[in-house]
């Protein structure tokens, strides 16, 4: 009777490692420029957490991604105001693996960097 739980249990941690070396990492990202700075909550598809760090006297802040080798391009996410010079911005901005370009629009200037997604 002790050998299915045991077997069972063995199962379930076999499941568990594989996932975890399968699914995609869900480590922080943090890109900087010289007075932007962008903290994603990770690189991969799906929805992701953006907080922006801007010079405090920017009004407005979004968010874009394009990824120039197979033309694609998601909508701009606004990014909420925390407090001046902090944004955050909630959306799907990676809709596959690859090598991507992550835009942020401050006002009317628009600072690009590239970004990895897993």
């Amino acid at each position: 009777m002790k050998r299915p739980l045991v077997l069972a249990a063995a199962g379930v941690v076999a499941i568990a490692l594989l996932l975890l070396t399968v699914l995609p990492s869900a480590e922080p990202v943090r890109l900087t420029s010289s007075d932007v700075t962008v903290q994603l909550d990770k690189a991969t598809t799906g929805t992701v957490v953006a907080q922006v760090e801007t010079p405090p006297g920017v009004a407005a802040v979004s968010v874009f991604a394009t990824m120039p080798r197979m033309g694609h391009l998601t909508g701009e996410i606004t990014a909420v105001r925390e407090k001046p010079g902090l944004f955050k911005a909630t959306g799907e901005l990676f809709s596959m693996p690859g090598l991507w370009e992550l835009s942020v629009r401050a006002d009317v200037r628009v600072v690009t960097f590239e970004i990895t997604v897993k």
